[in-house]
């Protein structure tokens, strides 16, 4: 049976390019190289308008992630979600453009991943569907008519998740996908956003993953241990504990990342830009550290290191 190694997420999201917003982003991509980790994941909202030149912050996340692998000789595995943003105009209306951002990031990028190495496993949810295919009709059409920037993840894909992990457990791998660090990639915050003062459109349920207790408790269930967010430009971190069906509690941590690049407004100068730093050690001990910048100041780390529990053996 192979020994877990330790490893480093890096995690970015929220850059919302839009050909202007270029400084920042180069700064948090030199970061990226600094750390050199061996996982870089982005949870959405790559451009301002799916229209954009998405193939420009595309390119420079590679050149980023060809820097790594000249400095280290490897290349970083690199997963992507799309946002809101990346697929609808100004991230709420018309239909759901499944256009450039599928063709840009390949269908590997954008896939599950598993390593028997690190024991690690990732599972990514496009949360950006309209409505739920199998609902009813008025349901259908409730959904339809509100603003897109709502998240849904339907239940095909709540299947192909379960089909997935069911695999997993079937196969030569299943020990160590067991003891696996387990990761779900979605865009939309499953949980609200701490915010100390109100937003103009002030509706948590215009802004957040509409079926987010059913998420959460599908991945409670396949004992996942955290969740990577991006969609409000707010750094946060925060606990669920539900209690799965054979009545044994079950913790997953939910990590949000602010943005990384998006043109700075009052949001932006209130929280600050943001990305995370993720770290796995051999023992299985996870820590996260949410890095920040305000104004013309650098990014630096915050002042608290996010310990993530990690209940069962990992080892």
């Amino acid at each position: 049976m192979s020994t877990r190694k330790g490893f480093t997420i890096f995690h970015l999201s929220d850059i919302h390019y839009d050909g202007k917003n270029i400084e920042i982003f180069e700064l948090a991509l030199e970061h990226l190289v600094e750390f050199s980790p061996e996982y870089v994941f982005v949870t959405g909202d790559i451009i301002e308008d799916p229209k954009g030149d998405i193939e420009i912050p595309a390119e420079m996340i590679r050149e980023a992630l060809k820097a790594v692998e000249e400095k280290n000789g490897i290349m970083p595995v690199f997963r992507v979600v799309p946002g809101n943003h990346d697929l609808f105009f100004k991230g709420a209306y018309g239909r759901k453009k499944n256009g450039k951002f599928f063709r840009i990031f390949s269908e590997e990028e954008r896939g599950h991943y598993f390593s028997p190495d690190h024991h690690l496993s990732v599972f990514t949810f496009d949360s950006n569907h309209i409505y739920e295919p199998r609902g009813e009709m008025w349901r259908k059409f409730v959904q339809i008519m509100r603003p897109m920037t709502h998240g849904l993840i339907v239940e095909r894909d709540l299947d192909e998740f379960s089909d997935w992990t069911r695999a997993l457990k079937r196969s030569a791998n299943r020990d160590e996908y067991l003891k696996s660090f387990k990761i779900a990639l979605v865009h939309h915050h499953p949980m609200p956003t701490a915010y100390n003062f109100l937003t103009k459109l002030a509706d948590e349920g215009y802004m957040m993953l509409e079926n987010s207790g059913v998420v959460i408790y599908r991945l409670i269930q396949e004992e996942f241990d955290l969740i990577l967010h991006g969609h409000r430009p707010v750094p946060q971190f925060c606990r669920a504990i539900y209690f799965d069906e054979e009545n044994i509690e079950r913790e997953i941590a939910v990590l949000g990342c602010g943005s990384t690049g998006k043109k700075t407004d009052d949001k932006i100068r209130a929280v600050g830009h943001n990305f995370n730093v993720i770290r796995v050690g051999k023992g299985g001990k996870v820590t996260a550290t949410q890095y920040i910048k305000r104004g013309t100041g650098a990014f630096i780390p915050g002042e608290h290191i996010i310990k993530i529990d990690v209940k069962k053996d990992k080892g």
